[in-house]
C-alpha cells in the first residue's frame, strides 16, 4: 500500500479544516509513517481555532498491546495548551496490521474521548492506522446523536 507524501497534499492543504475526514485521514496516513505503524505509535495533530493542522507529534515504539497511559499523559500535558487557544486535535494510533479497532483500540479511543472532554478540547477524529490502511473510529455517542 503507497503511504501518503508531502507531494499527494492539495494546494493550500493547511488551510483545509481536518474536520473533512478525507484530508483528516490523508494527515493520519501521512504522520503515521509506515515504519512507525509496524513499531507502533500514536500520533496527534494539534489544530488551531480553524481545526486546521498546525503541529504533529508523534510517540514512536508504542507496542500494539500497550494501554493507553503514555497517551493519557501526554493528552494531559498538551490539551490545556490547546485549550487556551480554542483549539482541537486529530489523533492517530499506528499498529502493524489489521482493519477493524480491536478492545486496546477501543480504550485508547475512549480515553481520547474523555480527556478531550475533560478539558474542553474538540476531537476532531481518531484513527487507527496500520499497514492494511487508514480507518476512522465512530463518533462518541453524544457527537453521532
Amino acid at each position: 500500500m503507497a503511504t501518503m507524501t508531502f507531494e499527494d497534499l492539495p494546494p493550500r492543504a493547511s488551510e483545509i479544516p481536518l474536520t473533512n475526514r478525507r484530508v483528516a485521514s490523508d494527515v493520519i496516513d501521512l504522520i503515521v509513517g509506515d515504519t512507525d505503524r509496524a513499531a507502533g505509535c500514536v500520533g496527534v495533530m494539534i489544530c488551531d481555532s480553524e481545526d486546521r493542522g498546525i503541529q504533529p507529534i508523534v510517540l514512536h515504539d508504542v507496542p500494539p498491546e500497550a494501554d493507553a497511559h503514555g497517551l493519557a499523559q501526554l493528552l494531559d500535558l498538551l490539551l490545556p495548551l490547546v485549550a487556551e487557544n480554542a483549539g482541537s486535535v486529530l489523533i492517530g494510533r499506528g499498529r502493524p496490521h489489521g482493519t477493524a479497532p480491536n478492545d486496546l483500540d477501543r480504550a485508547w479511543h475512549q480515553m481520547a474521548i474523555d480527556r478531550c472532554a475533560d478539558h474542553e478540547v474538540d476531537l476532531i477524529g481518531y484513527y487507527l492506522a496500520t499497514a492494511d490502511g487508514v480507518f476512522r473510529l465512530p463518533e462518541p455517542l453524544s457527537a453521532a446523536s
